[in-house]
């Protein structure tokens, strides 16, 4: 919104803190909505990106979806809990999916071209030490491998045809270690903390507000020659 967006929030919660795209909204005069959704639900995910569609403004049409849904949860592998391992894969991966399948299907049928961003993990490249979280990184694994087939699928979708639609790009984005409320406990935990510190070239963990600018390079034209990429923003984690 502050880079002269208009957004669609999807998210679970029913009464979320929207303070912040109010304050937004009045300063810069950006649109935006909110609708609380589980995004393993494809047909509600659908209605609602076709009816948020069918209210936007004409001067800013979708052009740019970013997918942040995710869960997690540790066991060990060999009593992983298998109902938890597929609800794992299901928000993480085939919600992932939902959304961007909704999205892409209406910018190919509209031929607008786009750009999307799948927040994926560094935890798709490398195993965590000192947590047993086999599912999540397995998700975050399949995230990276999504982006790089939509990626193909998308970047040159109708080369045969007269009036070809312009490419959809698509790449993700790895993070390292965030403070969140999905990663507060094992970063409070003082073993898993000291062993997760260790790894960063930088000594510290990240905050959210630091992929503002990451995310906002791979939705922007900054990016046009860039897809089926990770971007890994990891504070060093993996170049050991």
């Amino acid at each position: 919104m502050e880079s002269g967006g208009d957004v669609i929030c999807i998210d679970l919660p029913t009464e979320p803190n929207t303070d912040i795209f109010v304050e937004i909204s009045k300063t810069t005069g950006q649109k935006w909505s909110y609708h609380s959704l589980d995004v393993t639900d494809s047909i509600a995910v659908q209605k609602t990106i076709d009816d948020e569609i069918s209210n936007l403004r004409p001067s800013h049409p979708l052009r740019g979806v970013v997918t942040t849904a995710g869960i997690s949860g540790g066991a060990p592998a060999e009593t992983y809990p298998l109902d938890k391992f597929k609800q794992i894969l299901d928000i993480n991966v085939l919600g992932t999916f939902n959304v961007v399948q909704a999205v892409g299907r209406y910018m190919l049928e509209n031929k607008l071209g786009g750009s999307v961003v799948m927040i994926a993990s560094m935890s798709g490249s490398v195993a965590n030490k000192g947590v047993k979280t086999a599912a999540y990184n397995t998700s975050k694994s399949a995230i990276l491998q999504l982006a790089r087939s939509l990626a193909a699928e998308w970047g040159n979708p109708s080369p045969s045809t007269t009036s070809p639609a312009p490419p959809i790009r698509v790449n993700s984005l790895s993070p390292g270690y965030i403070h969140t409320a999905l990663s507060e406990e094992s970063m409070n935990h003082p073993e898993t903390r000291e062993v997760w510190l260790s790894g960063s070239m930088l000594g510290r963990f990240s905050w959210a507000e630091e992929y503002r600018g990451p995310v906002l390079f791979l939705l922007g034209e900054a990016s046009r020659f860039m897809t089926g990429a990770d971007l890994r923003v990891d504070g060093g984690h993996c170049a050991w």
